[in-house]
C-alpha cells in the first residue's frame, strides 16, 4: 500500500474498523515512513484531545449563554467529526482535522480565560460558528456519497442542523431524492428537503420530481408537500397523474384531494 492509500485507513485504522490484515500491513508501513508516522500521530493526538478536553466555567465577562454555545459545538464535534469524516476516501479529511483541531484549541483558549474583551469573545464565537457550520456541510456532502445506503440516509438526516442551507447541500438532497438507488434514501431526502418550504431551489425539484418519479409512496410524499405550500404550479403535473393509466387508484386519490385543497 502507498502513502496515499494508507492516509485514508489511519481514521479507521485508529478506530479498529479494520481487517487484522489490513491493520497489520498500514502498522509496517507507518512504522517504516515518517511522513505516514507524523499524520498518524498528529491524528491519535487529536482523538485524544476530544476525550481529555476539560469542561471550565468561562470568566464572568463573557456574555449570557456563551458557555452553552461553547459546549454544543463541543460536543458535535466530538460526535460527528472523526466517526463521519472516515467514510469518504476522497474526502479530504486532514483538513477536518486541521479545523477540528483548531476549534479544540479555541475551546482551550475560553476556558481558561484568554479572552477578557466582550467584543473579541463575540467575534470569535461568530467565526467558530462559521467553521462548524462548513465543517458540517463537508461531512454531510462526504456521506451521502457512501456505498451505504444507510449511511447516505444518516447523511441526509444530518441536514436537520442547518438552519439555512446553502445550494450545494439543496442540490445533493435533490440528487438523492431523484436518482438514489435505494427508495428509503429517497424517501429521507423528500422528507429532508420538505423542511426548507421557502426555498424555490425545493419548490422546482418538487415539480420536477412529480413528473418523473414513479414509485407511489415518494409521488404520495411530493403531493403531500406540494399541497401543504399551496404549490399552484403542481396543479398541471398533477392533473397528468390522473390522466396516466398507470397511476395506482390510491395515489391518484391523494392527486384528486390535492387538487381540491390547492384550488
Amino acid at each position: 500500500m502507498d502513502c496515499k492509500n494508507i492516509e485514508q485507513y489511519i481514521v479507521d485504522y485508529l478506530d479498529k474498523q479494520l481487517s487484522e490484515e489490513k491493520s497489520q500491513n498500514i502498522k509496517k508501513h507507518i512504522d517504516s515512513c515518517h511522513n505516514c508516522k507524523t499524520i498518524y500521530d498528529e491524528t491519535k493526538a487529536l482523538f485524544l484531545a476530544f476525550d481529555s478536553v476539560e469542561e471550565e466555567v468561562p470568566s464572568d465577562d463573557l456574555r449570557t449563554g456563551f458557555y452553552k454555545l461553547l459546549e454544543e459545538e463541543k460536543q458535535l464535534n466530538k460526535d460527528n467529526v472523526v466517526q463521519l469524516i472516515s467514510h469518504k476516501k476522497e474526502f479530504p479529511w486532514k483538513q477536518a482535522f486541521q479545523i477540528a483541531a483548531s476549534i479544540i484549541l479555541m475551546f482551550g483558549g475560553y476556558f481558561f480565560g484568554s479572552h477578557t474583551s466582550k467584543q473579541s469573545a463575540i467575534q470569535e464565537i461568530s467565526a467558530l460558528q462559521q467553521e462548524t457550520i462548513e465543517l458540517r456541510e463537508d461531512m454531510m456532502l462526504a456521506m451521502i456519497e457512501n456505498q451505504s445506503p444507510s449511511k447516505r440516509i444518516q447523511a441526509v438526516n444530518f441536514t436537520e442542523n442547518f438552519v439555512k442551507p446553502d445550494t450545494k447541500i439543496l442540490e445533493a438532497l435533490i440528487g438523492r431524492m431523484q436518482y438514489d438507488g435505494n427508495m428509503n434514501v429517497r424517501l429521507a431526502a423528500a422528507e429532508a428537503l420538505s423542511e426548507f418550504p421557502e426555498s424555490t431551489v425545493v419548490k422546482d425539484a418538487f415539480i420536477e420530481a412529480l413528473t418523473t418519479q414513479k414509485d407511489p409512496s415518494l409521488q404520495i410524499a411530493i403531493i403531500q408537500f406540494l399541497v401543504k405550500i399551496q404549490e399552484k404550479r403542481a396543479i398541471a403535473p398533477m392533473q397528468q397523474l390522473l390522466e396516466h393509466e398507470d397511476t395506482p387508484s390510491f395515489v391518484k386519490e391523494h392527486v384528486n384531494s390535492g387538487i381540491s385543497q390547492i384550488i
